[in-house]
C-alpha cells in the first residue's frame, strides 16, 4: 500500500490534495490538528488509482505549497492498519464469491444440485460446474442425470495399444508398490491364453525389491515362460536382437519416487535402438496432488497409455477421475482387487464412471463364448501348471507364500457398458 501524510487547513483542501496526488481510490487512515492544521493520513492499494507504484510502504509530507515529499520511518499503527485492510479486502472478496456462487444456484438449482453431489463423489469444483453447466433446468432430474454421467463416461480418455496384438517390448512403470510386478503377471497370463506360453517372456529391470524377481520366477515356472533378471537396460538392445518377431516382451521395472524420475529419465539410453512402448502403472489410493505430480514426472518415460490399479481402495474415485480428465494419455487397463485373473479388466469408463458416482452397476452381460482355440489353449495352460513342477514341500511352500493361486485361468467377469 502506498501511504501519504497531507497537510491542510481544512477538511475539503485536503480531501483535495489527496485525490490530486492518490486519485479517487484513496482511504483516509487517520486525521488529527496539528499546529493549527488538518494532518490526514491517506493510503492506496499498490498499483491502484493515480499514486505511483511503490513496494515498499513510504510516508510522505505534502504542504499546501507543493513542498518536495521527505520518506519517513514506518508508523508501527500505520503498518497494523494496512494489515488490516488487506484482511479487510480478502473479506470481502470472499464474500463476493460466496454472493455470486448463491446467486448462481438460485437460478440453476438443477444444476447446483448436480454440482454438490459430484462434489461429495470427489469430483473438484471446477469439473462438476463445467459438466453441471450445460443441464437444462427444464429437463427431468432422472433424464439430466443420465445426460451428465454419459457426458463423464466419453470424457474419460482410453487406449487400444496394439503392442499386445503385434509383439514387441513392453515396459511398465511407475512409483514403488503401485502393482507393476501383479500387473505383469496378469498381462502375461491373458496374453498366454491368447497366444500361448511360447510368445512371451517376463523380463526384470528390478533388483532393489528383493521379492519382485521371485514372484515373477514363481509365476514363470507356474506358466511355464522364461523370466530373465537384467543388470541395466543396455541389455534389452542385446535381447531385442534375439527376440522372434510377434514375441511379447514384458519388462518389469523398479519403484521410484517422482522426484527422482524427474532426475533421471528412464530408457533415454536405449530408447533410440530399440522399439519399446512403455505404459504408466498409477493407483486409484493417491491423492489428486500426488497424482498430479506422478503424470508429470513419469511424462519423461514417454509413456503411451496408463493402467489403474486398486480401484476397489480408492475412498472417492471421483478425485482420481477429476485428474485423469486433464491429462491426455489413455486408460488400457484398471484392476480392482487381489485375484490375478477376475480383477483385472480392460478399460470400461461407463462402470468406472458408476463407480465413482457411487451407483450400483447394472446387471453383468452373458459372458460370449469364447472361441475353440482359445478353450483348447486355457486346457493346455491348465495341464500345465499341474505337471510343469514336481509337487515337492518346498514348491509347496513357495507357491502359497506368493499367493498365486489364482493363476489358474478363471471365466473372466464382464462389466456391462452404460
Amino acid at each position: 500500500m502506498n501511504v501519504r501524510r497531507y497537510q491542510a487547513r481544512d477538511m475539503r483542501e485536503a480531501m483535495r490534495l489527496v485525490r490530486e496526488h492518490q486519485g479517487p481510490d484513496a482511504v483516509i487512515l487517520s486525521s488529527r490538528r496539528v499546529d493549527g492544521m488538518l494532518e490526514v493520513v491517506a493510503g492506496t492499494e499498490v498499483g491502484a488509482g493515480a499514486g505511483p507504484a511503490s513496494a515498499s510502504l513510504a510516508l510522505e509530507s505534502t504542504s499546501p505549497a507543493s513542498t518536495p515529499a521527505l520518506s519517513i520511518p514506518v508508523d508501527p499503527e500505520l503498518a497494523a492498519m494496512r494489515r488490516e485492510l488487506c484482511d479487510l479486502r480478502s473479506l470481502l472478496v470472499q464474500q463476493q464469491a460466496l454472493s455470486e456462487r448463491d446467486q448462481w444456484a438460485s437460478r440453476h438449482p438443477l444444476a447446483a444440485e448436480f454440482v454438490e453431489r459430484l462434489m461429495k463423489c470427489g469430483f473438484n469444483e471446477k469439473l462438476a460446474r463445467s459438466l453441471a453447466g450445460s443441464i437444462q433446468e427444464s429437463t427431468p432430474a432422472e433424464e439430466a442425470w443420465s445426460r451428465l454421467r454419459t457426458r463423464l463416461s466419453a470424457a474419460i480418455a482410453t487406449a487400444q495399444p496394439s503392442v499386445l496384438e503385434r509383439g514387441g517390448m513392453l515396459a511398465l512403470v511407475g512409483s514403488t508398490g503401485v502393482g507393476k510386478t501383479t500387473t505383469i503377471n496378469r498381462l502375461a497370463l491373458r496374453q498366454i491364453r491368447r497366444m500361448g506360453p511360447e510368445s512371451i517372456s517376463l523380463v526384470t529391470l528390478d533388483r532393489q525389491r528383493l521379492g519382485a524377481y521371485k514372484q515373477l520366477q514363481a509365476f514363470g515356472q507356474m506358466a511355464g515362460i522364461p523370466v530373465m533378471l537384467l543388470e541395466s537396460e543396455r541389455d534389452l538392445v542385446t535381447l531385442a536382437s534375439r527376440a522372434r518377431d510377434g514375441n511379447l516382451i514384458l519388462v518389469d521395472t523398479e519403484g521410484r519416487a517422482a522426484r527422482d524420475v524427474a532426475e533421471r529419465k528412464l530408457f533415454a539410453q536405449v530408447r533410440q535402438q530399440i522399439d519399446l512402448e512403455t505404459w504408466l502403472v498409477v493407483p486409484a489410493t493417491h491423492q489428486a496432488s500426488v497424482l498430479r505430480q506422478v503424470l508429470e514426472a513419469f511424462q519423461s518415460c514417454e509413456p503411451s497409455a496408463l493402467v489403474l490399479t486398486k480401484v476397489d481402495e480408492a475412498e472417492q474415485l471421483g478425485e482420481t477421475l477429476s485428474v485423469l480428465l486433464e491429462q491426455s494419455l489413455g486408460l488400457a487397463f484398471y484392476s480392482d482387487g487381489q485375484r490375478i485373473d477376475e480383477d483385472f479388466h480392460k478399460a470400461d469408463t461407463a462402470f468406472l464412471t458408476r463407480l465413482a458416482l457411487k451407483e450400483p452397476a447394472s446387471p453383468a452381460r452373458p459372458e460370449p463364448q469364447r472361441p475353440a482355440a482359445e478353450r483348447t489353449t486355457n486346457r493346455a495352460f491348465e495341464h500345465a501348471q499341474v505337471t510343469r513342477l514336481p509337487v515337492t514341500s518346498q514348491t509347496r511352500t513357495e507357491q502359497e507364500s506368493m499367493v498365486l493361486e489364482s493363476v489358474v485361468p478363471f471365466r473372466k467377469r464382464v462389466h456391462a457398458a452404460y
